[in-house]
């Protein structure tokens, strides 16, 4: 039974006085998990390093956005952010006391190669000290090349994820990356989220470079094609890099993250709510996964959205099975219902981004069954996330099925609710405990699940909500 990690991640929300009482409190049900399962903490190159123009680094597109007048809360940006990069050792010292031993960070693109292409010498070497002092404390590092933070000289130049121009300039990224810290880093990601990051900078508008049809919030864009054009070179991205990471690393790993919900129907015994459930989790998850791993986009999609880019036979050749297993975010789940549903608990929900599937769903958090009122769970500190860990365990599972691959758990947790004790923060220990479980429990039902990591390390920049959220361990 796997517990040494799990208590210590538990242990890190609490202040030293309440760390005891924390843990005797949890209950005494925590599943087995296999030897070997690895218990890590997560964080994001943008969300915490700051020294925005030391050091060598170049503008992101992050940088831009948040320092547009109403962009952020409060106009905050991540200038700052939690000083990581002067304080790194003493953020690595926070693991090592906690006994984790496993820690997923991001590369900032930028710092690397501030023009997107030429390396940056200072870069460079703050993320040689990094990982080797990682690897002094017994660390072990995985590491995404990409979460959010494009070059903004590359957007700038050619409108970044929009051109096809970005597929050579992410590989060659990639490749120099492998390059230089593959003898140090075995595990690697190519994208966290491109949901995330194509539904809110092209479809909604949200995010950088915050792009969409609206023209109250953006200056430009559109909403229904450029969210699928920026995906499909994302994706074309993914794979040549995995092409040059296989080039050159054979004794490691490479994966995508990315990040959905697990969606119920909400009516019980409608065929049509079940079929909307099932579009669903195929726009939010297969979007992006069915490509890497057979090589084209699912049928579904095709059908929904006539304006989806089509790769080559080429191009599916050398998306197929491109990863080597699967990154998985999870926060929360939906009910969802048909378009045409009446139902007092629904409401139209916003696919945020997601193609062909605004206004053809409802969405909501509570269902009235025979039995009575039926709750997805309570609200956390952000109102879209409600607390669900059998949604992580139903998650696992639909994607064991599906495509029957060894699965991270990549980021997984909630921010501090209004009015909760920030000290003891039992309510954010039994929200870990619980999708520790989940966890357990898809692996108990076949799902081969390697790790978990829980996001995040540290409170951080929590992209446009700002530092109003507090999702850390510290």
């Amino acid at each position: 039974m796997a517990l040494g990690g799990a208590t210590a991640l538990l242990c890190l929300t609490a202040t030293t006085a309440a760390k005891t009482a924390a843990v005797d409190a949890l209950p005494p049900n925590l599943l087995a998990l296999p030897e070997g399962f690895a218990f890590g903490a997560a964080t994001a190159a943008y969300q915490i390093e700051g020294a925005a123009s030391e050091g060598g680094r170049g503008p992101s597109i992050w940088d831009a956005f948040s320092h547009e007048k109403g962009k952020t809360h409060n106009g905050d940006s991540g200038d700052v952010a939690d000083d990581h990069y002067h304080r790194y050792p003493e953020d690595i010292e926070l693991l090592a006391k906690a006994g984790i031993k496993h820690y997923r960070l991001s590369l900032s693109w930028s710092r690397l190669m501030p023009d997107g292409r030429t390396l940056n010498d200072e870069g460079v070497a703050f993320y040689s000290a990094l990982l080797d002092l990682l690897k002094e404390k017994n660390i072990e590092p995985r590491v995404t090349l990409y979460h959010w933070d494009l070059p903004l000289a590359l957007e700038e130049e050619y409108k970044g994820w929009l051109s096809s121009d970005i597929v050579e300039d992410f590989a060659n990224y990639a490749g120099k990356c492998f390059a230089l810290f593959g003898d140090r880093v075995k595990t690697w990601t190519t994208f966290n989220e491109p949901l995330t990051f194509v539904g809110g900078g092209y479809g909604t508008g949200v995010m950088a470079p915050g792009r969409c049809s609206d023209r109250t919030r953006c200056k430009e864009g559109d909403s229904e094609t450029e969210p699928l054009l920026a995906a499909h070179h994302v994706l074309l991205a993914h794979a040549y890099a995995a092409q040059k990471f296989r080039a050159r690393i054979s004794d490691g790993t490479i994966d995508m993250v990315n990040c959905g919900w697990m969606a119920w129907p909400l009516r019980e015994g409608s065929m049509d709510d079940a079929n909307a459930a099932s579009s669903f989790m195929e726009a939010q998850w297969a979007w992006f996964i069915d490509p890497i791993v057979k090589g084209d986009y699912p049928p579904s999609l095709k059908a929904r959205a006539p304006a989806l880019p089509q790769f080559t036979s080429e191009e599916q050749k050398l998306l197929k099975g491109s990863v080597d297993m699967l990154g998985v975010n999870y926060y929360t789940s939906r009910y969802v219902a048909a378009a045409d549903a009446v139902y007092p608990a629904a409401s139209v929900g916003d696919a945020a981004g997601i193609p062909a599937l605004n206004n053809e769903y409802h969405l909501a958090t509570s269902r009235q069954p025979s039995e009575g009122t039926q709750k997805i769970g309570v609200v956390g500190g952000s109102s879209w996330l409600y607390v669900a860990p059998d949604g992580l365990t139903d998650v696992l599972l639909w994607l064991k099925d599906r495509y029957n691959l060894p699965m991270a758990v990549t980021e997984n947790g909630c921010d501090q609710p209004d009015g909760e004790d920030e000290h003891d923060d039992v309510w954010r220990i039994d929200y870990l405990r619980s999708h520790i479980d989940g966890v357990a429990t898809a692996i108990q039902r076949g799902a081969d699940v390697q790790a978990y990591y829980a996001w995040s390390l540290l409170d951080n920049y929590e992209w446009a909500d700002g530092y109003s959220k507090r999702f850390g361990l510290v």
